[in-house]
């Protein structure tokens, strides 16, 4: 099994827009400057063979956090043999202390012959080249069928009318 893992956060615990229930033509709106209500952070591991995400909040983004999430995704997929994981060049994901966790916790799970050994691979000059073909090739896929992103912006002419576009506290428009 191969994981791709990423953090997210920490975001800000606030309302934001969305959807709602609301009476016709009336529009709801949200303080531009809120009192904050904490943060939340979190990390994931994408499975490249079954698109499942696993995820766990943390307290940061560190090596304790990553640990974690390893032996989450350890005991989901006991059954398997060796789980493959990477992720991005941040200090967190090559620390001593991680690198040094991974080998006592494959060291104790070939000792004890059950679970999967985890492996864990650096972004590889293949993988970039191969992202940056894919990055390449939609480029050109789009410069030869041209087609706007978005939906709902692109449903007016949002710079028809230049002269009479406020400045300004644009979320009041």
């Amino acid at each position: 099994m191969l994981f791709f893992i990423d953090e997210l956060g920490p975001l800000k615990v606030r309302k934001y827009g969305g959807r709602i229930y609301a009476k016709v033509n009336d529009v709801p709106t949200y303080p531009q400057n809120q009192v904050g209500r904490g943060s939340v952070s979190l990390a994931g591991a994408l499975s490249a063979t079954t698109n499942q995400v696993t995820w766990m909040y943390i307290r940061s983004k560190d090596s304790e956090s990553m640990i974690s999430l390893v032996e989450i995704l350890y005991n989901q997929y006991y059954s398997k043999k060796k789980l493959y994981v990477t992720w991005d060049c941040a200090s967190w994901h090559s620390s001593d202390a991680l690198v040094s966790w991974l080998e006592m916790f494959n060291a104790e799970t070939e000792r004890l012959g059950e679970g999967p050994i985890v492996e864990f691979i650096p972004p590889e000059t293949e993988m970039k080249l191969s992202i940056s073909q894919h990055f390449r090739e939609r480029n050109e896929y789009f410069k030869e069928n041209p087609k706007r992103v978005g939906k709902k912006i692109w449903e007016i002419d949002f710079f028809q009318d230049r002269d009479t576009i406020r400045s300004g506290a644009y979320r009041e428009w």
